[in-house]
C-alpha cells in the first residue's frame, strides 16, 4: 500500500513496509517532541488532532506503520490550516517512526521538513526535537561525526530556551556519541549533566535513559560504585514512568555487577525477582522471558543449586528455539553442556 501526500517544503512519499525488516531504532517515547497542539480550533482541527491522536495510539500499540499514515493524515490537515507548529510535530513523528522501520531515506525526508517548518514558524523548540531525531538517523547509520554536528546545533538552540528537558535530550544524544567513540570520561560529564536535566524537567523516561547509559559507561570504568548509583536511578525513574523496558534494562545492570560480588548475592535475588515480576507473566514467552531464565540459571549456579540451574536453562533454551534466536540458543546449550 502506498500513499502519497503534498506537504508545503516538497513531496515526501510515505512508503508503508512490513515489519519484519531490523533498524537500529530511535527511542520513540524520549526523542519526540510532546507539546499540546492548541494553536487553531474548530472541527478541521479536531480531525487533525483525531489523526494525531490515533496515530499516538497505535504507536503504544506497536503498530508504526498505521501510525504514519495517521500522523500523515494530521500533518496535511495541519499544514492546509497553516498551523505550521502542529505541522511539524507531525512531520517528526513521521521521521522517527520511518527511522524506527530502517526507513533512512524517507526518515530523513520527514526530518528535514521537521527542521524547515519550525525554522519557518520561529519554533525554536521544534528545530531542536528535530535536529535531535535527524543527528539519531545519522548515527543509527554509523556516522558518528554527521550526528554529533546535529546534536550539537540542537544543544546551541536548547540552551538559548532554557528548556530543561530539550537541553537534557541533547546532552544525552552528545553523551552516547561520545560512549560509542570511546571518550569515556567526556561521555561521563555529558550524560552526568543530561541527568541532572531531565531531573528539572521531570522527565522521567528520560532521565531513565541518561542514567542507565551513565551506569554502562561507569562499568566500562571500572567504576561499579558509580554504575550501582546511576542504575538504581534508572530504575526509580522507569517506575515512575511505568516504562518497562527502562526498568529491565536498569535491572540487567544491576545484576551484572551484583552476581559478580559472591557475598552479596541476596541483593542480586532482589534484582531478579524483580526482573522475573515484569517478564515471567508475560503471553506468549517474549526474548525477555528467556533473558530472565538465563539470569535465573546464572543465579543458581552462584548458589550451588545445579538442578535449578538446569530448569531455567532448559526452559530459557525452549523459548529462545521457539523466538529462532539462534545466538541465544547457543548461550543456553553452552550453559546446560558446562553443568
Amino acid at each position: 500500500m502506498k500513499r502519497t501526500y503534498l506537504l508545503s517544503l516538497g513531496v515526501l512519499a510515505l512508503l508503508v513496509p512490513g515489519l519484519g525488516q531490523s533498524a537500529l531504532a530511535l527511542n520513540l517515547e524520549e526523542q519526540l517532541d510532546i507539546r499540546p497542539l492548541d494553536a487553531t480550533q474548530g472541527p478541521s482541527r479536531d480531525v487533525a488532532d483525531g489523526w494525531m491522536q490515533l496515530g499516538n495510539q497505535q504507536l503504544s500499540e506497536g503498530n508504526l506503520t498505521e501510525a504514519v499514515d495517521s500522523w500523515a493524515e494530521a500533518a496535511e490537515i495541519y499544514r492546509l490550516l497553516g498551523d505550521g507548529q502542529a505541522a511539524g510535530q507531525a512531520y517528526g513523528s513521521i521521521g522517527a517512526a520511518f527511522a524506527t522501520l530502517g526507513q533512512y531515506p524517507e526518515a530523513e525526508r520527514a526530518l528535514v521538513l521537521r527542521i524547515g517548518t519550525a525554522r519557518d514558524n520561529d519554533d525554536p523548540l521544534g528545530q531542536v526535537y528535530g535536529l535531535n531525531n535527524l543527528g539519531n538517523l545519522y548515527v543509527n547509520q554509523g556516522r558518528l561525526l554527521e550526528g554529533q554536528a546535529y546534536f550539537e546545533e540542537a544543544l546551541q538552540i536548547a540552551r538559548t530556551t532554557g528548556d530543561s528537558r530539550a537541553i537534557g535530550l541533547s546532552l544525552s544524544n552528545l553523551g552516547q556519541v561520545a560512549t560509542q567513540r570511546g571518550d569515556l570520561d567526556v561521555a561521563v560529564q555529558l550524560l552526568e549533566a543530561a541527568a541532572n536535566y531531565r531531573i528539572l524537567a521531570s522527565d522521567y523516561v528520560g532521565e531513565a535513559h541518561s542514567s542507565n547509559s551513565l551506569g554502562d559507561v561507569y562499568v566500562a570504568l571500572g567504576r561499579e560504585t558509580n554504575a550501582i548509583g546511576a542504575y538504581r536511578v534508572g530504575l526509580r525513574a522507569g517506575i515512575e514512568a511505568g516504562n518497562s523496558p527502562l526498568q529491565i534494562r536498569a535491572l540487567d545492570g544491576l545484576l551484572g555487577i551484583y552476581l559478580d560480588r559472591d557475598g552479596e548475592l541476596d541483593i542480586a535475588k532482589q534484582y531478579l525477582d524483580q526482573r522475573s515480576a515484569l517478564t515471567l507473566g508475560t503471553s506468549p514467552p517474549d526474548l525477555q522471558t528467556a533473558l530472565t531464565y538465563r539470569w535465573l540459571g546464572d543465579y543458581y549456579l552462584k548458589t550451588d543449586a545445579p538442578d535449578r540451574a538446569e530448569a531455567a536453562f532448559t526452559q530459557g533454551l525452549q523459548i529462545a528455539r521457539s523466538l529462532q534466536q539462534k545466538s541465544l540458543e547457543a548461550e543456553f546449550i553452552n550453559r546446560l553442556l558446562a553443568l
